[in-house]
């Protein structure tokens, strides 16, 4: 797998354009994405409880369409399937399963978003946090509309796969759920608050797997945890040892190892042979996510490597290199399309390339 995210921040607005118009815009990404060599795109389909598709239970997202629930005169997913497939690129419809909003104004939802009623009823099945709006984990009525949105993808589109991201549990804070859990513990439920919430998510992930399965066993299912395995345990309440070692949860598991070689706390070497070495039954497939999004800046977090992607433009061919040399991994993803095009990773894209295509000739 050469694959490629494309994340809302990346797709083509659909507002004020007819359909040629939009047709051409995703023409010209898909003609990109294939001239570099990958063969997957990894496509937001829901990022904040909304739909860069034809929805009949979300509304369309503003990043597609100006303004959350505003019309189009056209569904952009079908043009952007399109364009795929003129390309030969494979398309995996990518889902935050749980975050409504990246801040907790409520104004800014859309009357269309199925999030807003809860909102408005007070429900526990919505949290609003400093960081943001969430569906609340541990419910599982949350789990059952994710599943029937994930449901009305699959029925609408011929795509090669569903995918979801690190965003599980929003915050390590008891307030989430504490009115579930205390409810769990009243009827005689013995784990502890993390082990709960983690059985959760396993629920959750099992669940989503089995329905993605009924629908066409033919689709790939895919989750991209966060590339350091204790942060998934510790914050996010994800049980990645569990989703690669049984059958059951994933065909794929692709870690965001989004470091680099000289990061002080978290090198991309190090990780790379961790998760590697993670038992794995035969079924579920691991591939690595590296980060282009690091190309060119100051990596803070990095302490003594904070200067690396500043003053190499081959971290992400080196990165390919040593993907190709690990026998447990079958391919890589690169966060993201916009980095493709952006003026301060040019070098370090037109490295990484070379890579790609001089491996595939």
């Amino acid at each position: 797998m050469r694959g490629i995210w494309i994340s809302c921040y990346d797709h083509i607005s659909a507002q004020g354009k007819t359909e040629s118009e939009y047709k051409a815009a995703t023409d010209g990404m898909f003609e990109k994405i294939k001239s570099f060599g990958f063969n997957t795109a990894f496509i937001h389909l829901r990022a904040f409880s909304d739909a860069f598709y034809k929805s009949d239970i979300y509304p369309y997202s503003a990043y597609i369409a100006g303004t959350q629930g505003a019309d189009l005169s056209f569904d952009p997913f079908a043009v952007i399937l399109e364009s795929a497939k003129e390309n030969e690129i494979s398309v995996h419809g990518w889902v935050n399963p749980f975050r409504i909003s990246s801040d907790n104004n409520t104004d800014k939802i859309s009357e269309r978003n199925p999030a807003k009623k809860l909102i408005e009823s007070g429900s526990d099945e919505v949290c609003i946090l400093e960081n943001g709006i969430y569906y609340n984990p541990s419910c599982t009525e949350n789990h059952g509309r994710i599943t029937e949105g994930i449901r009305e993808i699959i029925g609408k589109y011929d795509i090669d796969g569903i995918h979801i991201d690190d965003y599980f549990y929003p915050s390590v804070s008891e307030n989430v759920d504490s009115a579930r859990y205390s409810q769990y513990t009243s009827y005689g439920g013995r784990l502890s608050l993390e082990e709960w919430r983690k059985e959760n998510i396993n629920a959750f992930v099992s669940a989503l797997y089995k329905a993605v399965k009924a629908e066409n066993p033919e689709i790939i299912f895919s989750i991209s945890p966060s590339g350091r395995l204790e942060e998934n345990e510790e914050k996010h309440f994800a049980d990645c040892g569990t989703w690669l070692s049984e059958e059951g949860y994933a065909d794929m598991i692709i870690p965001q190892i989004y470091f680099g070689f000289e990061h002080e706390t978290a090198d991309f070497t190090s990780l790379l042979v961790q998760w590697g070495a993670l038992k794995r039954n035969k079924n579920t497939y691991l591939v690595c996510g590296i980060g282009a999004y690091k190309c060119g800046t100051y990596d803070e977090y990095a302490l003594s490597g904070s200067k690396e992607w500043q003053e190499h433009t081959d971290i992400l061919a080196r990165q390919l290199a040593c993907i190709r040399a690990n026998t447990e991994y079958s391919g890589f993803v690169m966060f993201s399309y916009g980095d493709l095009v952006r003026a301060g990773c040019t070098e370090e894209m037109q490295n990484l390339k070379r890579g790609i295509n001089d491996e595939k000739d």
